[in-house]
Formats: structure tokens, C-alpha cells, sequence
């Protein structure tokens, strides 16, 4: 399908900039001290052997009351590189990002809404809340879900959207009061004011998002959650401690026992190869 490709080409910095611009006339931008930025790795070392172990306990006193503070926004930009970048937010939604592709969202969601800024190419696997949807500002277009899986491509000028499960409302900021709803596997282009909605022939192209797939300090439990999805796993924990456990890894074309031992190799843990297939973590003796 000629219209269906991979982003890799939009000025994701310069189309921010501009976002960025906006969001700060409106008061939207919070102080430069509650600003978290992550920056891309400048590179992936090797193919699914580049990891580190990052188990932080520091500032604990910050976290342990959250609904006493005000939400900080977190940054998070990929660079070029044939990678995706798997994010998990507050509710337990999961963001696959390709190279290039820029992304900002509270590090805790509001209690009406969840609401995030977008540019470039991604995935999202949202969580199903009904009194609390889902909402993405995607340069001209805002896309409102509940729960459902999508892909979207977008910058200042245009987007593209192309639902795998669920559906998703999609309404213009030049439009006022007009939207299109997309069903599964339907695709929605959206340039200069027109929307236009077409059946997708290609169902293979949204497996991009397994290229590669890139954690960075991310909860052992957030990481399962995602190869038990992707990999058609099972991984069990010892112990709750384990879960909370964070590591900085990439996964490619890997089998069930070469994920376990890069998981145990990089939390000092140990394992074992359950059947239907499994894995279950436990601390090391």
C-alpha cells in the first residue's frame, strides 16, 4: 500500500518548537526545575546484549506523596536508528516509538483525562478507561480513545492513523465541532483540513513496533507486561521486590531462554524455563 510507510523524514525538533511554542503561550509549560527530559542513546551497542542494570532507591521521600505535588512532564525523543523505544505510562498504557519521533505526558495523569503531545511515528497500546479517556495532541489533529491499539504518524501539516483494535475519534483543531470515528483496521489521513478514511490491505506493516525493542531504566513488571504480550510469554516473580526492579535493555528476534538470561544476567537473578512457554524469576542464591 504505496501510502503506508515508515516516518523517518518530519523535523521533529522544528514542528516541536513550534507545539512547544503554543503549549507555553497557553500556560501549559510547568517551571524548568520540574522538567525531566530523557535524551536518546547515541546508539545501540549490540543486538539484544547491550544492557545495564539501573536499580535506583534514591529520593524516595519525593515519591511517596504523589497526589501532594503537581504532575511533572516528562520528555522523551528518539533518535534515527531502526529501534523502538517502549514507554509504559501511569495507567499501564504502552507507547512504541520509532526513530525520530518526539513525545511529552505528565509522569501522573489527571483524574478526567490523560492527555499527551505527540510527533512522529508510534504505536499506542491504550488501557480501557472509560470515565478517564485518552487524548493526543498530534500537531493539527487531536485523536481521543478509550481502549484501544493504533498507529499514528504526524507533524504540523498531517497525520496518518491506522487502528489494529478498538476505534478512535479524531477531530481537527481547524474543525471545530467535526470528527471522524476509525474502526479496526481502517486507516485516516488528515492534511490541509481534509480527512479521508480507507481500508488498510496491508496488515503486516504495524509489526515494525518489534524491531528492536528498547527499555530505558523501565520496571521489570513493565517490561513482562509488554514480552508477555509480544513474545506470547508467561513471566512470574518470586517476590514483589523483583518487580520494582528497573533495567535498561534491547530485545531483537530473541528466544524465550536468551531473554531470560539477559533479564537475570542484568538484575543478578535467577530463572527458570516454565512450559506453555514461562519464565520465573527469582532473587539469586
Amino acid at each position: 500500500m504505496e501510502s503506508i510507510r515508515t516516518y523517518r523524514d518530519v523535523d521533529v525538533d522544528r514542528a516541536w518548537g513550534r507545539v512547544h511554542g503554543r503549549l507555553d503561550k497557553e500556560g501549559l509549560i510547568p517551571d524548568q526545575d520540574a522538567v525531566v527530559r530523557i535524551m536518546p542513546l547515541s546508539r545501540i551497542v549490540s543486538v539484544a546484549a547491550v544492557l545495564v542494570a539501573l536499580v535506583s532507591f534514591g529520593g524516595l521521600g519525593y515519591f511517596l506523596l504523589p497526589e501532594l505535588r503537581s504532575p511533572r512532564l516528562m520528555t522523551l525523543q528518539t533518535g534515527t536508528g531502526n529501534h523502538t523505544l517502549v514507554q509504559t505510562f501511569s495507567d499501564g498504557s504502552v507507547v512504541y516509538m520509532a526513530g525520530n519521533s518526539y513525545i511529552s505526558y505528565p509522569d501522573r495523569f489527571a483524574k478526567d483525562q490523560r492527555k499527551v503531545n505527540f510527533l512522529g511515528e508510534a504505536f499506542f497500546d491504550i488501557v480501557d478507561k472509560r470515565e478517564q479517556p485518552f487524548l493526543i495532541g498530534a500537531g493539527s489533529a487531536v485523536i481521543e480513545v478509550m481502549g484501544t491499539a493504533f498507529n499514528l504518524r504526524s507533524d504540523e501539516t498531517g497525520f496518518e492513523l491506522i487502528v489494529e483494535e478498538g476505534s478512535v475519534r479524531v477531530s481537527l483543531n481547524d474543525l471545530p465541532g467535526y470528527y471522524q470515528i476509525v474502526g479496526e483496521w481502517e486507516m485516516l489521513t488528515g492534511k490541509a483540513g481534509i480527512m479521508e478514511k480507507s481500508p488498510v490491505i496491508d496488515r503486516t506493516y504495524l509489526s515494525w513496533r518489534m524491531n528492536r525493542m528498547q527499555f530505558r531504566d523501565e520496571k521489570l513488571e513493565n517490561i513482562a507486561s509488554v514480552l508477555n504480550k509480544n513474545y506470547d510469554l508467561q513471566i512470574y516473580f518470586e517476590n514483589d521486590a523483583i518487580r520494582e526492579r528497573r533495567l535498561t535493555v534491547t530485545f531483537f528476534e530473541n528466544d524465550v531462554e536468551t531473554i531470560a538470561e539477559i533479564i537475570a544476567f542484568g538484575l543478578g537473578l535467577d530463572f527458570e524455563i516454565l512450559e506453555d512457554p514461562g519464565i520465573l524469576f527469582s532473587d539469586r542464591n
